[in-house]
């Protein structure tokens, strides 16, 4: 069994089209930005190389170069299909933009939060632990959440999102 290249092997359409994403004025900085890494990873540089001259992190030149490689197969189909070259590479173009270098959709349920339970949350954090009944000295973000559901503010509230808020700059905790 031959062993995959980690490089992209590009053809000369895509990387037609990947040289346009770069040098348009139009094109968003994060499509220059990948289609960039995917150019220079495709000339056998390293990750962390193109990081660099990217102005990307390694571990992200290293996502888009496999998520660019696992589409190999869906590249070569529509430059094998029965059309003229212009609609080919339209064809193209409208996959490598619209799927392999757009941003993922968010798949999960963003919490979302109304200004009366922030305001609710801020409210708690400044109030004294021991005034809701908690043995404690200090709020911590677990507590803060569990307060909130407690008092039927919410249903849940990860703490994660209790720490983004209080630690947003808007607010000091007690």
């Amino acid at each position: 069994m031959a062993k995959k290249s980690l490089f992209p092997k590009l053809s000369e359409m895509q990387k037609s089209i990947l040289q346009t994403i770069v040098k348009k004025r139009d094109s968003g900085q994060h499509l220059v930005r990948r289609a960039h890494a995917i150019l220079l990873t495709a000339e056998c540089q390293k990750d962390k190389e193109v990081a660099e001259q990217v102005e990307l992190c390694e571990r992200t030149v290293y996502t888009w170069r496999l998520r660019w490689n696992r589409h190999g197969e869906r590249f070569a189909a529509i430059e094998a299909e029965d059309k003229d070259k212009k609609e080919k590479e339209q064809d193209l173009r409208k996959f490598i933009v619209g799927e392999v270098l757009a941003d993922d959709p968010y798949n999960g349920v963003r919490g979302k939060y109304t200004a009366e339970q922030i305001t609710q949350l801020y409210a708690i954090a400044c109030e004294k632990p021991e005034d809701s009944g908690r043995p404690i000295s200090h709020w911590s973000y677990r507590e803060l959440a569990d307060e909130m559901a407690k008092r039927g503010i919410v249903e849940r509230i990860p703490i994660t999102t209790v720490w983004d808020f209080l630690k947003s700059g808007r607010f000091k905790a007690a």
